[in-house]
């Protein structure tokens, strides 16, 4: 559908705007944007303004249209249920291998090893009604939620105060020796420290599975699910209730996410606060933003507005495995020890201007590739081996 091609698209190029921040600064400055002191304020502006609209908001569109394709898959498959089971779960296992070779060797924030686990799970729901499979996702939101408190409160109450100044001084407000091992890491000795990095690596992407991913992401597949049961992903509903939801989506969403970061400038972005009480408005404010791209999306695409860039996206979108990885493949060269070596070298502001060139490459790439070929190269490969 060509409607859902686009939608990845733009997916997998928003997530960049995020992803940008990782590549590109301290791991620390990812949640706490004043982790080095207060930014200039065109990068304070620049970084409000991509909370506010990509924060969580992309990844959570990519993910409801991964467990769309479940359904997909489901219905245009003619094997018995136990050898479509087979087949997706094998789909799967290949994709935890993908995702755990880009997650150790290239770069720790990999999603692909998390869709994979949740995926395999979200399968066992794709029967399930509408209604159940969004009461599932809101129940799974809110356990989420409900963790993060707990967190909240073991670093408020109990944790002693030397562990919490532990933490924050590594993850939160680094010292500057923390900051120095971390660009020396990832710059001048990229190649020696790649067992160091790994293993950093897997205990993260366990942290992140365990804290978030699984409940975040198992809840954005079922809601996808659901979402595309009744038809709203496909572009099914009437253009007034795209508008509506577009609409309602950026009234409901935007106050809240911009009450989350009056929470974390009231709290001085402190660390017990910020870390996870500080993140729960945007936790939940990303379904409704989220859901509004969604609808503008496909209005664009419904009324014919834009043909040449909805066409250049639907081209992304048929490459989208291969241009998630292929950003990893392009940032590692550019801010890395492996090639020009400019970690922590641009504001956010300029990092915007790094998203701008690699999404003109993707964007390039994905049209002349299309025109020989019917997938991306790492589609083609995840079929082949899932094949058997």
């Amino acid at each position: 559908m060509a409607v859902l091609d686009v939608l990845r698209g733009v997916a997998v190029l928003g997530i960049l705007l995020m992803n940008i921040q990782s590549f590109g600064r301290l791991s620390s400055e990812y949640l706490n944007p004043k982790a080095l002191g207060d930014p200039p304020t065109l990068d304070w502006i620049v970084w409000v303004v991509n909370h506010v609209v990509a924060d969580e908001k992309f990844i959570t569109m990519l993910t409801i249209l991964f467990g769309a394709g479940i359904v997909i898959m489901a219905n245009a498959s003619k094997e018995s249920a136990a050898a479509f089971e087979q087949r997706y779960r094998r789909r799967m296992a290949w994709l935890f291998v993908f995702g755990l070779a880009h997650g150790l060797l290239l770069w720790p924030g990999d999603i692909l090893a998390a869709y994979a686990i949740c995926g395999a799970i979200a399968l066992q729901f794709r029967q399930r009604s509408p209604v159940e499979l969004v009461w599932f996702s809101l129940l799974l939101f809110a356990t989420a939620t409900v963790l993060w408190m707990l967190f909240s409160v073991g670093l408020v109450f109990l944790l002693p105060m030397d562990w919490v100044g532990y933490l924050a001084t590594h993850y939160w407000t680094p010292t500057a020796d923390v900051v120095y091992a971390e660009v020396d890491r990832l710059t001048f000795n990229w190649v020696s420290t790649v067992g160091e990095r790994a293993v950093d690596a897997l205990s993260a992407q366990a942290w992140m599975l365990a804290s978030d991913r699984i409940w975040r992401m198992l809840a954005m597949m079922l809601l996808g699910m659901a979402l595309m049961k009744v038809g709203f992903l496909p572009g099914q509903w009437s253009l007034a209730s795209y508008k509506r939801v577009a609409i309602g989506g950026l009234i409901v969403g935007v106050p809240v996410v911009l009450a989350g970061v009056w929470f974390n400038e009231a709290v001085n972005w402190d660390f017990r606060y910020s870390m996870f009480l500080g993140r729960i408005a945007n936790h939940w404010a990303s379904i409704a933003i989220a859901l509004a791209w969604i609808a503008i999306v496909i209005l664009v695409v419904r009324q014919s507005l834009f043909r040449t860039a909805t066409g250049a996206l639907e081209a992304v979108g048929r490459l989208a495995m291969t241009n998630y990885l292929g950003q990893s493949i392009l940032c590692v060269g550019i801010f890395y020890g492996i090639g020009l070596g400019l970690f922590s070298r641009f504001g956010y502001l300029e990092l915007l201007g790094v998203v701008a060139v690699v999404w003109a490459i993707q964007i390039a790439f994905s049209i002349i590739w299309r025109q020989y070929h019917a997938m991306g190269p790492f589609e083609s490969l995840w079929r082949r081996l899932a094949a058997g």
